[in-house]
């Protein structure tokens, strides 16, 4: 059954899922989908025009900044054992069983998976990488552990990244910011290779290439992350979310205009319609690069495109920075 369900949509029935199962957030807030919580939207007015303070490029690159992490868009199903304080409880004798199994016939696949998901549902990491390490060296074919194994690392190397975010906050120094920033790139490459891997197994599934591109884009390698992008912008269900991280890489490239480009792409695509969250985002950004390149027309069209979409909270802030725009001499 596990392997039918993998075949089908990419996912195993339960455990770690971050790349079998895509989850788009669906929600009205600035959803940066990290597990730990969600970074408010254009709640005030800094966020929505430039004060006497900000350039509109600064404002540009306080809202690209906001997509700096892979999960920028996409959240990942984690089992509820993952996340709990409480580990699950499982038999140890069913472990003991699964452990001579595997001593037994290191060949057979499936106790690595039973007993590598039992592992990770009690948050026993070492014991989990360990058999699960074991289950890629001696069934390197078999695709539910695979997917199990590839999950495993990314939320280790995620929890790494924690644990230097933590330490950075509670005791800033050289050191603590280098580890950081080790973390961060750990990750990236992690996911770069889990992308990598799954898609040449499964070529069939083009969303993979959206993560595997905002990986790239975070490790500086822009160009590859274009070619992903542009190939995952040829699946009409995908282009509206797939050019709105061209736009950020073409931006972060200094290219503001094919940006823009990109960005128009993703607010305003017809069939299908974008995702809300992707049409606000990528309105957003439209208009900070607009301002910041002197082009008030567009930037006022964007604005007004913006205000027909966005939540009650967010009218008043745009109907001032429309104002300023309809004021601002051509």
């Amino acid at each position: 059954m596990a392997a039918s369900l993998i075949a089908e949509k990419g996912e195993l029935p339960s455990g770690l899922t971050f790349f079998g199962s895509w989850i788009f957030i669906r929600c009205s807030d600035m959803g940066i989908a990290l597990s730990k919580g969600i970074i408010s939207s254009m709640e005030s007015k800094e966020h929505n025009e430039p004060t006497k303070h900000e350039s509109a490029k600064e404002v540009g690159s306080k809202l690209l900044s906001k997509y700096s992490d892979t999960e920028s868009l996409f959240v990942r199903n984690m089992p509820s054992a993952v996340t709990a304080s409480t580990p699950k409880a499982i038999p140890l004798q069913r472990s003991q069983e699964l452990e001579q199994a595997i001593r037994s016939a290191p060949a057979n696949p499936e106790p690595y998976v039973e007993l590598g998901q039992i592992y990770i549902d009690q948050q026993r990491w070492t014991d989990a990488r360990r058999v699960l390490d074991a289950a890629v060296e001696y069934c390197p074919e078999h695709e539910p552990a695979l997917i199990l194994h590839e999950d495993l690392m990314i939320h280790l190397s995620s929890m790494a990244l924690e644990q230097a975010r933590k330490l950075n906050a509670q005791r800033p120094s050289e050191e603590s910011r280098y580890g950081l920033e080790q973390a961060e790139t750990d990750l990236a490459n992690r996911r770069v290779k889990v992308c990598s891997d799954r898609y040449e197994r499964h070529p069939e599934q083009k969303e993979i290439l959206i993560p595997w591109a905002v990986a790239l884009r975070q490790l500086g390698r822009e160009d590859q992350a274009i070619e992903n992008l542009q190939e995952a912008a040829e699946d009409p269900s995908l282009r509206a979310r797939a050019s709105l991280q061209l736009g950020m890489c073409l931006e972060s490239l200094e290219r503001p205009l094919e940006a823009l480009a990109a960005f128009r792409k993703a607010a305003l695509y017809r069939s299908p319609p974008p995702d809300p969250l992707v049409r606000t985002r990528a309105l957003e950004l439209a208009i900070a690069i607009a301002e910041e390149n002197g082009l008030i027309d567009s930037a006022r069209y964007y604005t007004e495109q913006l205000l027909q979409f966005c939540d009650s909270s967010q009218k008043e802030a745009l109907t001032l920075s429309l104002r300023r725009l309809e004021a601002t001499e051509l």
